[in-house]
């Protein structure tokens, strides 16, 4: 399937028109599709009715005539009115970046939660569309990827899409409460929580990997050199040097992913809301590190997770265009995957961070604090634990966040 690429750059855009056009060739790619051309406009904003002027769709035009493609992909996410305008102009099927991101997830989603959430964010996006998709049925038949699972009307009625947002939602709260829950055994059991984020192929699962490689720990993860290798998110127990985390790879991250596909994905990014250590996983390699590590900590910012401690791992130093990179604010750590380099260092810092954020205290707590004797017994590693006719008497480790609240109990302090 052959397919050209259209584009529009503004003075707002954080991100270079040929990188972004560059990097949509290669998400196309994923599916299959092999982009033959590529064609971008210099505008204030995009046209709100075709998303490009007049003129350049003339210009696409005459290219489609005299060329054999197949589709039309457009590099943001197109309104209603644009998609149906720019279909209806150029006579050919066309999607949109945030739709072929789509596709590549449903073909990469294995686990029944993935599943669920990108059907969640299929539906969010079909819902104000669905009068499009329907008479794209009737003009151009099946067969394109718009139509790759022949869906009925029926299927495609808003009311339908409207019912099927609601089902979805509804068993992935279902799920959030039974994940939560599990959170909270985590942390009631004192093990810390580490997660593995970054730009998509940065090297996250291969990073993981290298982890449990060097630790006692469970089976490995599943890692290629390709986008979105993978979807669900791994846990991994970790034990070095007699401390005990849990390793937490996530999705990764692409430019221009809209508020909504974030949003459908709020399940698998929960474990990063919830991380005691948050490690950045960074192409060293990558001509566009600056747009890509700027937009991780977008998302970042966007969940509200920025109060969390964060490691910079420059990964693939083997192959880095920059001997001199550094990332202000954070720590850096020079790394790779294939050299092996500062794989120790790496699981040093983890522990050194992770400790740093709990103390060991011994506490005196009168019963009448009923509530501050359960906020040890459900917070706290406890090590030792007695009750007398005072209150009751901790040794335990707690995190350093809930110690302001114990201080007036620590019998170290008085």
């Amino acid at each position: 399937m052959k397919a050209i690429i259209v584009g529009v750059s503004t003075e707002y855009d954080i991100y270079d028109i040929n990188y972004s056009l560059d990097e949509l060739a290669s998400l196309a790619d994923t599916l299959g599709i092999e982009c033959v051309y590529s064609f971008y406009q210099n505008r204030d904003k995009p046209d709100s009715k075709t998303y490009i002027g007049k003129g350049k769709l003339e210009e696409i035009k005459f290219y489609l005539l005299t060329n054999e493609v197949d589709m039309v992909i457009f590099n943001d996410e197109l309104s209603p009115t644009q998609l149906r305008n720019v279909s209806e102009i150029l006579n050919i099927e066309c999607i949109d970046r945030s739709y072929l991101i789509l596709k590549i997830f449903e073909g990469r989603s294995k686990d029944n939660v993935s599943k669920l959430e990108i059907k969640l964010a299929y539906n969010m996006y079909m819902l104000p569309r669905a009068e499009y998709m329907k008479n794209e049925e009737s003009r151009i038949g099946g067969g394109g990827i718009t139509r790759g699972k022949g869906e009925t009307s029926q299927e495609l009625s808003r009311r339908h899409i409207f019912d099927e947002i609601n089902r979805l939602n509804k068993k992935l709260d279902d799920i959030l409460k039974m994940k939560s829950s599990q959170i909270e055994k985590r942390k009631k059991n004192g093990i810390p929580i580490v997660a593995l984020v970054g730009y998509t192929n940065a090297g996250k699962s291969t990073t993981m990997n290298t982890i449990l490689d060097n630790t006692e720990n469970d089976k490995l993860v599943y890692a290629q050199d390709e986008l979105f290798a993978t979807l669900a998110t791994s846990n991994r127990h970790i034990k070095y040097n007699n401390v005990e985390f849990l390793l937490v790879d996530t999705i990764g991250f692409v430019s221009k992913m809209s508020p909504n596909l974030v949003k459908s994905f709020y399940l698998t990014l929960e474990e990063i809301k919830n991380a005691d250590l948050i490690i950045h996983v960074v192409d060293s390699s990558s001509k566009y590190l600056e747009l890509e590590l700027n937009t991780v900590l977008n998302v970042l910012y966007q969940m509200n997770v920025t109060n969390i401690p964060q490691i910079m791992l420059l990964n693939k130093w083997d192959k880095t265009i920059n001997n001199d990179l550094f990332i202000p604010n954070f720590k850096n750590i020079k790394y790779s995957n294939v050299t092996k380099l500062n794989v120790s260092t790496l699981l040093d810092e983890i522990i050194n961070q992770i400790k740093t954020e709990h103390v060991y205290v011994k506490l005196s707590i009168p019963y009448e604090r009923g509530d501050l004797i359960n906020l040890v017994e459900t917070k706290g590693e406890i090590l030792d634990k007695k009750y007398d006719d005072k209150g009751a008497y901790f040794e335990c480790n707690i995190h350093t966040k809930f110690y302001s609240k114990l201080r007036d109990y620590d019998l170290e302090l008085s």
